[in-house]
């Protein structure tokens, strides 16, 4: 897939909640040598991966910061950072755990109440969030990484309304944010292990499909081309 030119991500500024998975590394890798800067999130379990200082090495393009965005503290954390550094946000990737037993329903639970199902992933929070440092510029862009429920992760009621809810969350922003925003979600199937949710690599390509083959699909969806798609899933692997 073609993208552009390297000159479509020139000093545009992305996020990507969680640059500790594999897809999450290749987006914000691919991203800050096309040109843009890349703020990535950085859970706890993530501290001193060697991809994450590769991203540091960059230096002006890239800022790893230490926030888990899975938690309402996390999310505004990372997303205080972008406001500082920079005051505007073009492109975010949501890459995020789906995980029935996420902080995010615990700390968060009246506040997606108020207008999701219980089983929101915490991609509500940081897109409600990032909304507002995007409205204000022309072309602003957000694609959801979801993982597919396998047949060993699907018997949880819990992940399958999740799973649910992210495709939703997904089709209403499109709808309901200003018409400049773009939203589209990337299916990718998960892993086929049983441990996979004790896994520090959750979110993995499985088969042929390798972490950059959804990072140039993530890096379509960001672009220029993409500007007449909204609201779309593509399903990969």
């Amino acid at each position: 897939m073609n993208v552009t030119s390297i000159h479509a991500f020139s000093e545009k500024v992305a996020l990507v909640t969680d640059g500790t998975t594999p897809i999450g590394k290749a987006v914000a890798l691919q991203l800050a040598l096309q040109g843009a800067f890349v703020i990535v999130g950085v859970p706890p379990s993530g501290k001193g991966d060697p991809a994450i200082e590769a991203l540091r090495a960059l230096g002006t393009l890239a800022f790893a910061v230490d926030a888990d965005a899975q938690t309402p503290d996390g999310a505004r954390t990372l997303l205080d950072k972008v406001e500082t550094e920079f005051a505007r946000l073009d492109l975010l990737v949501n890459c995020l755990k789906s995980a029935g037993e996420s902080t995010f329903l615990v700390n968060c639970k009246d506040d997606a109440l108020d207008y999701f199902p219980e089983g929101v992933r915490p991609s509500y929070l940081v897109t409600k969030l990032a909304s507002r440092l995007m409205s204000s510029r022309p072309k602003p862009k957000i694609v959801n990484v979801i993982a597919e429920p396998t047949s060993e992760s699907g018997d949880s009621a819990v992940t399958e309304a999740s799973y649910s809810a992210d495709l939703d969350t997904t089709e209403w922003f499109s709808r309901n944010l200003p018409d400049s925003f773009r939203v589209n979600a990337v299916v990718v199937k998960d892993a086929n292990e049983s441990d996979y949710l004790d896994h520090p690599e959750f979110l993995r390509p499985k088969g042929t499909v390798s972490p950059d083959d959804v990072a140039r699909v993530v890096l379509f969806l960001l672009s220029p081309e993409a500007v007449a798609v909204n609201g779309n899933v593509l399903r990969l692997g």
